[in-house]
């Protein structure tokens, strides 16, 4: 009898979406270039989420980050994070292609993400790019790796063209609930702290409070505009 050789093994689901969720909330990445002498050369960016989760860019023509990717356009952007023991936190690290990026919606999700930024996104040298994602290194914590994908961690971009339609006015919406999206991001309304809803997705919505991210989670995808409210209604419900 022939033997069965066994195929891939499938991605931890755990990992799978914690890797996402990294993604998700991101807003600052260390970006490795190639300098044209071969050495490599990292630095500080700011980053936010594309539709499926792709990172998107601000870079400016005169930074030396922008120069390598016009010699070589191969780079990674790893997750940064700033307090505690860095082994015991999840990290991800993807590698790929970072192409300009044209579309005005992956501009202005950008900018809702990173609203700073509008002091200097109108500059000539300015630009949006986009990291067309082909490998991922995910680290759980302390020896606890994972193997995936990108087709594991990108999300699909079925129903992007409505959601992208209709996405200023259902964030308003949320927006103009008092205390939703601080219920969303898993927090008490009060204070001086006010969550908005920043961005969304057929997987959920993301959410920002100062320097602070948050994410919504859908249990199953949504397609159109009435299937997203369906799911930020059951999360609602949930909480």
């Amino acid at each position: 009898m022939a033997k069965i050789l066994a195929g891939p093994q499938a991605a931890d689901p755990a990992a799978v979406a914690s890797a996402k969720r990294l993604m998700r909330l991101a807003r600052t990445g260390a970006l490795a270039t190639l300098e044209q002498e071969g050495g490599p050369l990292t630095t500080l960016v700011g980053v936010a989420s594309d539709f499926d989760g792709a990172p998107l860019y601000l870079l400016s023509a005169l930074s030396r980050h922008t120069r390598n990717l016009a010699f070589d356009d191969r780079a990674l952007l790893t997750e940064r994070r700033d307090r505690g023991d860095p082994l015991n936190h999840p990290r991800l690290t993807l590698g790929g292609r970072i192409e300009p990026c044209s579309d005005p919606r992956a501009g202005l999700r950008y900018l809702r993400r990173n609203p700073k930024a509008r002091l200097y996104s109108g500059f000539a040298d300015f630009a949006h790019f986009r990291l067309r994602v082909e490998s991922v290194h995910f680290n759980g914590g302390f020896g606890r790796a994972s193997s995936m994908t990108p087709a594991d961690i990108l999300a699909s971009r079925e129903g992007e063209e409505e959601l992208s339609q209709v996405e200023p006015r259902l964030l308003d919406e949320i927006n103009a609930r008092a205390g939703v999206a601080a219920r969303l991001a898993g927090t008490k309304r009060g204070g001086r702290l006010v969550w908005r809803a920043v961005g969304l997705d057929g997987e959920g919505v993301d959410l920002a409070c100062g320097a602070r991210t948050g994410r919504a989670q859908f249990l199953s995808p949504a397609r159109d505009e009435a299937s997203w409210r369906t799911r930020i209604e059951e999360l609602l419900d949930a909480g």
